[in-house]
């Protein structure tokens, strides 16, 4: 079983007896599973990334991100934010993801899209089946896997929006959401920044400024 290090000087012992996907989710739900990091099964190879987390570029956008599409839920009553540290699985495309967040409507719930299922370590761990959408922040470390590997898996697991957003560069901060088409995931178009949302009807645009503190406020704007 082939293990790509994206980045982290701690050193993570993938079991020998972790060969497949199933021996993976095994280890997933086994209480031998690391519970620093994140630890994914991407295109049949585990893939470990042990990075701490930047502040401005990863932290602060996270939490607004979430903030406001929890709030977004409650109001719409469309279904429920999902954020970072649930753990994602599709089980016919061989997926096990951490996300930075994701929506998933009451819908996909009721009629059994999606579905929590749990081991060792708690009844309701990993989120499994195919929701709305998924959302990834962009690191160093995460962006083949964010901008590359994750974008085909998540379209073959049949989720409906992709949100890519990279805030590396505070002059040139990414905010694309990807719509699924025939054949893959594809970035609608922006018009002054905002990006429309075909699953929640809506239009998004991320802002950023200068906060009291001396660090980047970022604003995620509905209309």
């Amino acid at each position: 079983m082939e293990t790509i290090v994206a980045a982290g000087k701690t050193r993570i012992d993938v079991p020998a007896w972790v060969v497949d996907f199933d021996s993976f989710r095994r280890w997933l739900h086994s209480g031998g599973f690391p519970e620093d990091g994140k630890v994914c099964f991407i295109n049949g190879k585990v893939w470990v990334d042990l990075s701490y987390e930047e502040f401005s570029a990863h932290n602060a956008v996270r939490t607004e991100v979430g903030a406001v599409l929890a709030n977004l839920m409650k109001e719409t009553k469309f279904g429920r934010f999902v954020p970072e540290g649930m753990r994602y699985g599709h089980l016919g495309t061989q997926l096990a993801t951490e996300p930075d967040g994701m929506v998933v409507s009451h819908a996909a719930f009721t009629d059994g899209r999606v579905r929590l299922v749990g081991g060792e370590k708690g009844l309701q761990t990993e989120l499994v089946g195919s929701p709305e959408i998924v959302i990834e922040i962009v690191s160093d470390s995460s962006e083949d896997k964010d901008t590359e590997w994750t974008m085909s898996a998540y379209f073959d697991a049949g989720v409906q929006e992709y949100w890519v957003i990279d805030a590396r560069d505070e002059d040139d901060i990414q905010f694309d959401i990807h719509k699924r088409g025939k054949k893959e995931l594809a970035a609608v178009k922006k018009s002054a920044g905002w990006a429309k949302s075909g699953v929640l009807g809506k239009s998004f645009r991320l802002t950023q400024s200068e906060g009291t503190d001396g660090n980047p406020d970022f604003t995620l704007e509905v209309r």
